[in-house]
């Protein structure tokens, strides 16, 4: 399977091997996507919601599909590398303890409206069309930067393992999720990722026993290097990583698809649970090859490799066929991130334009938004920097609106959680002014231009300023804008529920001069 083999690049699936595992892969799953959305591609229900349609242990799966992507076998090592075996179980932990939040939130959603389906719907219902149409672009960003994260990463590994030029495999791949997410909407997702997770728990499990019967780096080794101490960074990486990925989760409509599709409460409960030992436990062995290649010998921070590539060095080190597994994983990894990118994509273009398009022009736009995402690829962005970027505007916007939720909250126009939104933004450029001592760099934290592993704690002071200040500016405006309206004798906002006849159940806005506003039930309704 393998060609020639060097010192550096190791062994490489020869050609026809590389050509034969990837389009076999890609046309395996293919087969699942256009037999799954058999059942839904005639249902407007199950392609656009798949509300209620998933068990425990679907759901479960599905919420590690979203969760990881090719892209752990470049970050999860280099955190590894860096920070040692404590940057590994922050990384793991922030990656997988996020889900109890779906688990807490998803139960508020459904009783705010039960029919429910997606963040952008709850949105449009209580703050109104500005805050939809910002709440909605960001989405379609957010997930636009992790496709280009994902395809970068599909497209390193191509050039690592195999001697192919990797623009056609990942044009093929980006074609072959279009047309089965085209034909089966989120149904079929759910049900190729639920398959796909199973192969890759297959995959890993082979790969970390010949790992651990080949790879046994010796105690004077570890000892030498390091890596196995509790460090500083790793104690701020549980912090940072942790609000990080909450908060960007929330952007991420690929997770509330999962949320939603739950049968109920419980056993959305019981899917978090499960699919947090899911997460940790894969996330925990990928990011150990990090270590493990510095105890190994295989890479050292004084060589010319990346962290980024710890890895790739330990495949290097072994036999050919054990590139051909890495590569099929990764491919299977790779379908798992990017149909669940393109159905989430789908999801924030359609709500984008309210509903009132053709979805066949929605799908067709998505069809081209994946050019620019490929071309953007093929520059090979920092794939940490993409994640870290779309974190920190996830973590500045999404409380003034997640507020929007509580009943006592009732008083919250959309004004405020747009200044809030942005009040964020301007405070994480406040905190670094203020921090690093002059404006220039201080306001170039909102681009976190020295990455993550910074020797301060202006990373850490970004990621806790950024949803605090979104909650002072959001707070603060509220007060001076009800202090106004009283001064002018206007009647203060309150939000309400309001009974209407329909088929939809519709939630309403209006003035009230009432202290207390009477919530009427929810029921059938259509605005």
């Amino acid at each position: 399977m393998a060609d020639s083999t060097d010192s550096t690049n190791g062994p490489k699936v020869s050609s026809p091997a590389a050509n034969a595992l990837i389009y076999v892969t890609l046309i395996s799953f293919l087969a699942m996507g256009l037999l799954a959305g058999w059942r839904s591609h005639r249902n407007a229900g199950l392609f656009l919601k798949a509300i209620k349609s998933q068990s425990v242990w679907a759901l479960s799966l599905n919420f590690l599909a979203v969760n990881i992507g090719a892209g752990i076998f470049f970050t999860l090592p280099e955190v590894g590398t860096i920070a040692g075996i404590t940057g590994v179980f922050a990384y793991a932990f922030a990656a997988a303890a996020p889900l109890f939040v779906f688990a807490l939130v998803g139960p508020l959603f459904r009783k705010h409206n039960s029919k429910q389906w997606s963040m952008t719907a709850f949105i449009m219902e209580r703050f109104g069309r500005p805050l939809h149409i910002l709440y909605s672009i960001i989405c379609t960003l957010f997930v636009g930067m992790y496709l280009v994260s994902e395809l970068t990463t599909i497209y390193s590994v191509f050039q690592l393992l195999t001697p192919l030029h990797p623009l056609a495999p990942m044009i093929i791949i980006c074609v072959v999720t279009t047309i089965y997410t085209a034909f089966g909407g989120v149904f079929a997702s759910l049900l190729t990722d639920a398959i796909q997770c199973i192969l890759i728990f297959v995959l890993i499990i082979v790969a970390v026993i010949v790992i651990a019967v080949n790879v046994r780096p010796s105690s004077e080794a570890i000892q030498q290097v390091g890596l196995v101490k509790p460090t500083k960074m790793g104690g701020e990486l549980f912090v940072i990583l942790t609000l990080a990925i909450a908060f960007s989760n929330m952007y991420h409509q690929g997770f509330w698809q999962r949320t939603f599709a739950s049968r109920n409460d419980r056993e959305l409960r019981w899917a978090t649970f499960f699919g947090f030992w899911m997460v940790f436990i894969v996330t925990a062995l990928v990011g150990m090859a990090g270590p493990l290649a510095a105890w190994a010998g295989t890479w050292s921070a004084d060589s010319d490799v990346p962290g980024s590539s710890a890895f790739f060095t330990i495949i290097a080190s072994l036999s050919g066929w054990v590139s051909g597994l890495t590569l099929v994983l990764t491919t299977s990894l790779s379908c798992c991130a990017i149909d669940t990118c393109q159905t989430a994509l789908f999801a924030s273009l359609y709500d984008l334009v309210e509903q009132k398009v053709n979805i066949w022009i929605v799908r067709a736009a998505v069809v081209l938004l994946n050019v620019p995402v490929i071309l953007l690829a093929m520059r090979a962005p920092d794939i940490l920097q993409v994640y870290l970027l779309a974190d920190l505007m996830a973590s500045a916007t999404i409380l003034p609106v997640l507020c929007g939720l509580s009943r006592r909250l009732d008083f919250i126009h959309w004004t405020d959680a747009l200044v809030g939104c942005f009040g964020g933004i301007i405070a994480v450029g406040c905190f670094g002014q203020a921090y690093l001592g002059n404006r220039h760099d201080g306001w170039r934290l909102l681009l976190l231009d020295g990455g993550l592993y910074v020797d301060d704690e202006r990373v850490l002071g970004a990621f806790c300023f950024a949803p605090l200040g979104s909650m002072v500016f959001m707070f603060f405006f509220t007060g001076l804008r009800m202090a106004v309206t009283r001064l002018l004798g206007r009647p203060q906002f309150k939000y309400e529920k309001r009974k209407d006849t329909g088929s939809e159940a519709c939630l309403t806005a209006k003035e009230s001069r009432q202290p207390e506003a009477e919530i009427n039930p929810i029921s059938d309704t259509k605005c």
